[in-house]
């Protein structure tokens, strides 16, 4: 009766597993906002560049902050293990989990895409994963 009523109404089973997940990973970065705010203001971790630093030079551009104060930018900071454990670092960390919600979303698509038998679908959910990959490994400038 409920699978007859949510037909009626236009949801498809694609559009709950997109929704669902939307759901988890917004509710898990929520708590990872909080938890990066709280690691860095409290500094729990020690953070790379100190706080009153970055607030004396917020008058310049990022690119030259960035040049000033040597901070790590794009992906740099996988670079060593030491630094994801600085307190400003970790706080980004949640920032960026929240940028890839849509390819959580997209990738938990594609297997209802292949039950629904819906390969075209299936195909540009793929290709829109890889664009949003490439897209953020900065490999195209």
């Amino acid at each position: 009766m409920m699978d007859k009523n949510k037909k009626s109404q236009g949801i498809d089973n694609v559009q709950q597993v997109y929704s669902k997940v939307l759901e988890n990973v917004s509710h898990v970065g929520f708590v990872l906002l909080i938890g990066g705010y709280f690691v860095y203001i409290l500094q729990l971790l020690p953070l790379s560049i100190p706080i009153d630093v970055i607030a004396g030079n917020w008058h310049l551009s990022a690119a030259e902050m960035h040049q000033k104060l040597n901070t790590p930018s794009g992906w740099s900071f996988f670079a060593t293990t030491a630094m994801l454990m600085k307190g400003d670092v970790f706080s980004s960390l949640s920032i960026y989990y929240l940028a890839t919600a849509t390819i959580f979303c997209l990738l938990f698509t594609i297997p209802a895409y292949i039950r629904d038998k819906n390969y075209i679908y299936t195909t540009i959910a793929f290709f829109q994963i890889v664009v949003l990959l490439v897209a953020a490994s900065g490999i195209i400038n």
